[in-house]
């Protein structure tokens, strides 16, 4: 009988050696689980970013893209009363190109004096660059808002009020 007992003991501490093992098992899974789960928060966290990134990206681009249109659309109105007699085989003469408003006539001094200025001061700024803010300077001629400017032009706000601020800045110094 006391061999009984010892081969039961001996099965009870295999039994408990057995269990712990598998205890250690499923830890060591569920902490592989947590792990990627981990990981796979990250990526989401990363994915979202990138996707407000190209959202915004987006905005801008679409911006920028309204305000070409809407810098274009009269060029393209202008040419189509043009081509109108054309197509149906007359002869018209070509109107003449329209008078510049002071809208227009302010813009380009604007632009000019954004040039002039840059220049002075060393700035190696793209001819697109350049056009760029003459138009933001155009567009604040025109009595639109910062908020405005900057949807249409895809600047940030801040920016559209530093290129103001500096043309701002420029006239004043000229005078």
């Amino acid at each position: 009988m006391p061999e009984l007992l010892v081969l039961l003991q001996a099965l009870l501490l295999v039994a408990g050696w057995l269990l712990f093992l598998r205890a250690q098992a499923e830890l060591r899974a569920q902490a592989a689980r947590r792990s990627l789960t981990g990981e796979m928060e990250e990526l989401r966290r990363t994915l979202d970013a990138l996707l407000v990134r190209l959202t915004s990206e987006a905005e801008a681009a679409e911006a920028r893209v309204q305000a070409s249109i809407a810098t274009l659309q009269p060029l393209l109105e202008r040419i189509e009363s043009a081509c109108t007699p054309l197509a149906k085989g007359e002869m018209a003469p070509i109107p003449p190109p329209p008078s510049p408003t002071e809208a227009d006539g302010a813009a380009r001094e604007a632009t000019t004096q954004v040039e002039t200025s840059a220049t002075a001061i060393g700035y190696n700024l793209s001819e697109s660059e350049m056009h760029s803010f003459g138009i933001v300077a155009m567009l604040a001629q025109q009595g639109l808002s910062v908020q405005e400017i900057a949807r249409q032009t895809g600047y940030a706000p801040g920016e559209v009020e530093l290129i103001l601020n500096l043309q701002q800045r420029r006239l004043e110094e000229e005078i």
